[in-house]
């Protein structure tokens, strides 16, 4: 098992937005979400940086939002300009990897694949969280159903 089951407290993410009608999580190379990162990196912010992705609409041809930006826990710490979004209380199941981007993130998204091809996690699409404990690693956080829970 490439990943462990974790309980994360509620907590919050800060940024710009960016629908991705293009892009299924964890495909690299999307010019929108390159802008948005440049813009959050060139402006005071309020904590880490981080990322949640939510509103998932695969139904309708379209991914998700990613909200690209900082973790905050308190309005006073948000940037003018910057949507917030609630990564909620809830099981996940945290992936790691550590490296040079994009190598980085495609290692962490074999883990993952790997993950929900042998059945080890059902995801429940609720929200997924990023964050970046230093420049070289990516701690992604997957909403997952906890065991014996069904749909």
């Amino acid at each position: 098992m490439s990943f462990e089951y974790v309980d994360l407290e509620e907590t919050w993410v800060a940024g710009l937005p960016v629908r991705s009608p293009k892009r299924a999580l964890g495909r690299l190379n999307d010019p929108a979400l390159d802008q948005a990162w440049s813009s959050v990196l060139k402006q005071e912010i309020g904590g880490p940086l981080a990322s949640i992705y939510t509103d998932f609409a695969p139904g309708i041809g379209s991914y998700n939002t990613q909200i690209v930006g900082y973790k905050c826990s308190a309005l006073s710490q948000v940037t003018r300009g910057h949507l917030v979004a609630k990564v909620p209380r809830a099981r996940y199941a945290k992936f790691s990897a550590v490296g040079y981007f994009p190598d980085v993130m495609m290692r962490l998204w074999q883990q993952i694949d790997h993950a929900e091809e042998h059945q080890e996690i059902r995801r429940t699409f609720t929200a997924d969280y990023e964050c970046y404990p230093h420049a070289y690693k990516i701690d992604l956080y997957l909403s997952v159903e906890r065991q014996g829970q069904s749909e």
